[in-house]
């Protein structure tokens, strides 16, 4: 019996299984490098373009991404995204005048 994937000879059924199940993880195991440095690259991508475009330093945006992307993923919990987001949106708005009052 011979694996499909790299047609190694084996004397069981239970052995070429074996291979076949190596060669699935092996592969399911590179399109997840894949897509996770595809997902980085439109992230890196992404940032850039929100530095460039607000004139902000590298520091503000990822700082600023990461307060966001914190947000999102405390939403996947919550029943009500659009209040719990506003809700956000209204403590953000906050700090700023708070620190220009004191």
């Amino acid at each position: 019996m011979k694996c499909p994937f790299c047609n190694k000879e084996y004397n069981s059924q239970e052995e070429v299984m074996e291979c076949i199940t190596a060669h699935v993880r092996a592969q399911q195991e590179e399109t997840a490098r894949q897509m996770q440095r595809q997902s980085l690259m439109l992230m890196a991508s992404q940032l850039t373009m929100a530095a460039l475009a607000t004139h902000s330093t590298a520091r503000d945006v990822v700082e600023r991404f990461g307060e966001i992307y914190e947000l999102l993923e405390n939403l996947t919990q919550k029943p009500n995204v659009v209040t719990e987001i506003e809700h956000w949106l209204k403590e953000k708005d906050k700090g700023p005048q708070e620190d220009n009052n004191q």
